[in-house]
Formats: C-alpha cells, structure tokens, sequence
C-alpha cells in the first residue's frame, strides 16, 4: 500500500494502474480508482467503486461514500447519486459519522446540481473575473460556492492570488481550503492571525477532517447528556478549527482539556449551570488550563473576522 500512495504522489498513474491491475484489496481498488482519477477518467474511477462498493464500505463507510458522492458530482450524475443516497440509507447503522454524513447529503446533492446549473450561465472568464481581489468578499464565497471544490482546478491561479491578497481571513482561508481539495502540490505562503505558515496545499490535512476530529464529536455526543449543549459545543468548536487554521487544534493529545472548555463554553452560552472544577477533576485536567483555554476561545470569537462589500 505504501508503494502505492507512493507512486500517486509522483503522478506515476500508468504505473499505478499496471501495479494494481487485479488487485481487489480494499487498498488497491482505491488506489486504483484515484489514478483514473488523476488521469481525469472520473466514470472509471467511479465504475471501480461501484463494482465493490459493498466490500469498500464494510472496510471504510465513510471514506467509500464520499468518494463515490464526489465522483457523481464531477460527472453531474444528480439523479444516480439519489438512487445511491437510498441505497446507503437502507444499510445497517454503522457510526454516528456515517448518519450525520447520511443526513446532509440531500442539501449537497441538491447544492450541486444547483451550482452545475448555476456554473452554466457563465463563462470561465466571467468566473475568473468574479474571483479576483477587486470582488467583494460576499461575491467571492458565492462564485467558490457555485464553482465547487470538485470543479476549482480550472481557477487555480485566481486562488493562489486570493491566499496571497489583502481580502479578509474568511476569503483568503476559503480559497486556502479549496486549493487544498483541488490537491496544488506548490509552496504557498499563507498569513493568518498574525502568523506566517509555508505549506502545500496538497500535503495539508483540511479543517473538520481525521479520525481525532470525528471521535471528539462523537464524544461531545456520547458524554454530553443534553443534545443542546452538544450541539453548541460542536458549532463553537467549528467556529474555532475554521478561526485558527492551518494551525492545528491538538484534539488527539488533548482532548479531555478541549472536552471541559468546549463544554463549559456551551453550558456558558446557554445559560445552563455548569461545574468547571468538578468536570476538571473527574477529567483529569488542570483548572487553570481549563479557564486558559476558554479565555483563548471567546478571545478568537472576539477577533473574528468579518465578509465585507
């Protein structure tokens, strides 16, 4: 498997799909779909999962719907991609992740064939144009919006200029984001909050992804006995990821620490009673990290920035 996420890192798809000729390893199979992918055969890619798309799902659910989800959007397959939102529904459950993905796909599918049609009206000059730093903030998110993160690799150059301009952080972190998904493979420089961060694109792990992030949410869910309180707790911490990045939240090491302040802060803006010292004790967490680390959020909330005209 090594040698294969090799090989797709240096672009070396014929000889990936050599390799993987025959392979129906769960790993091979998706690699092998992602060379097609590569190469911009996104019906092939698609026909690979689809043909095993039992055996990729009782390995990996959510990796196996999102890929084929995004593949039906590329190819504008609206209809097909309703058919296997029924199809998905029907199974067994399997985790919270797979029912929360479950439960918005009817908006995106619905967005998508939205923006496809929307997408039509212009061309990829009027798009162009509407991406650059003279636009105001709202008609920026709107044409990434209509665009889509799947469909941004003709606009990679307008992106670059929009990380490196002196629109607002919500832009400039939009466009980061998307240039993620389109996979840029070239050093960038990105300021935010005061920091200077180098990084490529295609090597940067996106905001509100990895196994830390989902078992965190799932923990505010299974730990948190009011579904209001859980709710908030998410949506702030959210707020909080999409402030900071691509500084990284350190939910895997110190999650119980982000557990207290992250339920303290939800309990807070509620106006639910809430015992910081009691939870502190029974998580192990030292208080004053506690109250430091809630004092941080509300001053990133502070701080935010805002879209402007």
């Amino acid at each position: 498997m090594d040698n294969y996420k090799t090989l797709l890192e240096k672009k070396e798809y014929d000889l990936l799909l050599s390799l993987t000729e025959g392979d129906l390893s769960p790993a091979g199979l998706s690699y092998r779909a992602s060379a097609y992918l590569a190469k911009g055969d996104a019906k092939q890619a698609l026909n690979i999962l689809n043909a095993h798309r039992d055996e990729l799902f009782k390995v990996s659910p959510l990796k196996t719907m999102r890929s084929i989800f995004e593949l039906r959007f590329i190819l504008k397959e609206f209809e097909e991609a309703y058919d296997d939102l029924e199809y998905f529904e029907n199974l067994p459950y399997v985790s919270q992740e797979v029912e929360e993905y479950l439960h918005a796909l009817p908006k995106m599918i619905r967005t998508e064939e939205r923006n496809s049609h929307l997408s039509e009206k212009f061309t990829e000059e009027e798009i162009i144009e509407k991406l650059s730093e003279k636009s105001d903030d709202y008609e920026i998110i709107s044409t990434l919006n209509m665009i889509g993160p799947l469909k941004v690799k003709d606009y990679i150059p307008s992106l670059v200029a929009l990380v490196g301009s002196q629109k607002s952080s919500i832009v400039r972190t939009y466009a980061l984001m998307y240039l993620i998904s389109a996979r840029y493979d070239k050093e960038i420089t990105f300021i935010k909050n005061g920091q200077f961060f180098k990084l490529i694109p295609s090597s940067t792990i996106p905001p509100f992804t990895g196994k830390a992030f989902e078992d965190f949410r799932v923990k505010l869910d299974e730990e948190i006995n009011d579904p209001s309180v859980s709710n908030i707790a998410k949506k702030l911490l959210n707020d909080y990821i999409f402030e900071l990045f691509p500084e990284e939240v350190p939910l895997e090491t110190e999650g119980a620490l982000y557990f207290v302040a992250f339920s303290a802060l939800a309990h807070e803006y509620l106006s639910s009673d809430f015992d910081l010292v009691k939870e502190c004790e029974e998580k192990g967490v030292r208080l004053e990290e506690a109250k430091a680390l809630i004092e941080k959020v509300k001053e990133v909330r502070k701080a935010e920035s805002t879209l402007h005209y």
